[in-house]
């Protein structure tokens, strides 16, 4: 589903809405996509289509209990405020009620698959059998997982340097600094594109849970690295990926419910 909403900000303002199409009774204007006339006629029927399974999905998130929710309506609180804003800022009008409604409804079905995705249970034998089927998308580059503080100041580089290798714990002084610095500390695992051949090439030299003696400096930023493990190039192990699968089969599965309840919907459906 298309944002359709925001392309109104960067669009030409109209004087009178034009229905695309009527979707049980409930007409979708140029309101929500302002440059649909300008588009070829392939183009106009792909977007109308888009807006009838956005519209049959609003309708159902919005009868659903997800709009009681105070998170829901704190979000759209915040959404429609920020929009309005823009919208009153670019063209001194207010949005419409059919505009106010693509904004509650894009939220509600948003929310409504988060909350889909969060019951569902995904178990290691789930996780297990997706690896099996698909080792291929489990060949992994040569990859460094790192910890890093970054900084324009070679003096505060040298300092923190200094600092953590004093420490009795490296990767819980360096992630104590990092938040300080409201930076991230812990990188993860990343692969060897990811850098500057010279970089990778002395982070990958490094034995694992080592700091490296100088901060690296790339593109004039000085980086407090601690290498926390390295790998070969090859099929990375279950064990190493199962925890980032599991989101990715709820994901699916949530993808394949909405995919079922569009058909389903589409079937009862009186499109004009």
């Amino acid at each position: 589903m298309k944002k359709t909403l925001l392309m109104m900000l960067s669009a030409v303002v109209l004087f009178a809405a034009n229905t695309i199409v009527t979707v049980n009774g409930r007409a979708i204007t140029d309101e929500i996509v302002p440059e649909y006339n300008k588009l070829d006629t392939q183009k106009k029927e792909v977007v109308k289509q888009e807006l009838v399974n956005e519209e049959l999905l609003m309708a159902y998130a919005l009868k659903s209990n997800i709009v009681k929710d105070k998170n829901f309506k704190k979000i759209f609180a915040a959404q429609k405020a920020q929009i309005e804003k823009m919208y009153k800022q670019k063209f001194n009008k207010s949005l419409t009620p059919e505009q106010i409604r693509n904004i509650k409804g894009s939220i509600a079905v948003k929310m409504l698959l988060a909350k889909k995705a969060q019951k569902i249970k995904v178990t290691d034998k789930d996780a297990k059998k997706f690896y099996t089927k698909n080792k291929k998308k489990f060949m992994m580059p040569e990859s460094v997982e790192i910890a890093s503080i970054a900084t324009k100041d070679k003096k505060e580089a040298y300092k923190i340097e200094k600092q953590l290798k004093k420490a009795k714990n490296i990767p819980a002084a360096l992630m104590k600094i990092a938040k300080k610095k409201h930076q991230r500390g812990y990188l993860g695992w990343l692969p060897k594109q990811a850098f500057p051949a010279d970089v990778f090439k002395k982070l990958y030299n490094t034995k694992a849970n080592t700091l490296i003696k100088e901060p690296i400096v790339v593109n004039g930023v000085y980086n407090v690295t601690f290498v926390v493990n390295k790998r070969k190039a090859g099929l990375a192990k279950f064990n190493e990926v199962k925890d980032n699968l599991k989101p990715v089969i709820a994901q699916q599965r949530v993808a394949k419910w909405a995919k079922n309840k569009l058909e389903e919907l589409r079937k009862k459906a009186i499109i004009k």
